[in-house]
């Protein structure tokens, strides 16, 4: 840790205060993150990518008469192209800007939670099982059924004085929402609406609101192998 800040003590109005200089980006800080984002986009645009203006972490440009495209999350990258060749080169110069990657080339790859299989040459098949796994075994109680839709009919009704969840609920309410909004943009459109509804409750969850959060993880249980899968003709999707 001494390497990588200076500190100094001082006592200010008869308190002892500690300040301490970063001598470099530590992850998990706000700025440390955007010095990332600023240097790693920088060097995709001076090699002549274009920043995806919906999605700034999506970068594309056109080698050899064909779109080459470049997603990052932090460190983690998915570069595609028609041609292999162009992938390598690609990888290259990063690697020579920021060092050696971890490389997996081939038609199934992870990333972020998704498992992306292009195994049938006319779709992609995108599954995140494992990863609603784990959001169900973050919820407090178990799960002993599987709901057949996402929520009920009266999902939008609010029952006036309803007794909030406690702090602690309140925390796993807020953070499972949190990731289900996270599938539900990726994989599992299915659960949008009502995805979309807990997110105008994570402020303040009632008892009403968590059984509303699980009965949609009950629905979740038992279509966990529900994949999203997107084809060029429209009888594969």
């Amino acid at each position: 840790m001494t390497s990588c800040v200076k500190w100094i003590g001082v006592i200010e109005q008869g308190k002892r205060t500690l300040y301490v200089q970063l001598m470099k980006a530590l992850y998990g800080c706000v700025q440390s993150a955007l010095l990332w984002y600023k240097m790693f986009s920088t060097t995709l645009t001076n090699m002549g990518f274009k920043l995806n203006p919906y999605d700034l972490c999506m970068a594309n440009t056109t080698i050899d008469g064909k779109q080459c495209t470049v997603l990052w999350y932090v460190d983690d990258n998915l570069i595609s192209h028609v041609d292999l060749k162009v992938v390598i080169s690609i990888i290259g110069k990063i690697e020579d800007k920021f060092g050696k990657m971890a490389v997996t080339r081939g038609k199934l790859h992870e990333f972020l939670g998704m498992k992306i299989d292009f195994t049938d040459g006319k779709a992609v098949k995108i599954d995140m099982k494992e990863f609603l796994k784990g959001v169900i075994n973050d919820f407090w109680e178990d799960l002993l059924r599987n709901a057949a839709t996402p929520a009920k009919r009266d999902l939008f009704e609010l029952t006036i004085g309803a007794e909030c969840l406690d702090e602690t609920r309140a925390d796993i309410f807020h953070r499972i929402v949190a990731k289900l909004l996270y599938v539900c943009k990726r994989a599992r459109m299915d659960i949008t609406l009502t995805v979309a509804f807990l997110c105008t409750r994570v402020s303040n969850p009632g008892e009403d609101d968590w059984k509303e959060l699980k009965r949609l993880l009950e629905y979740l249980r038992g279509t966990l192998d529900d994949v999203l899968k997107l084809g060029i003709a429209t009888n594969v999707i």
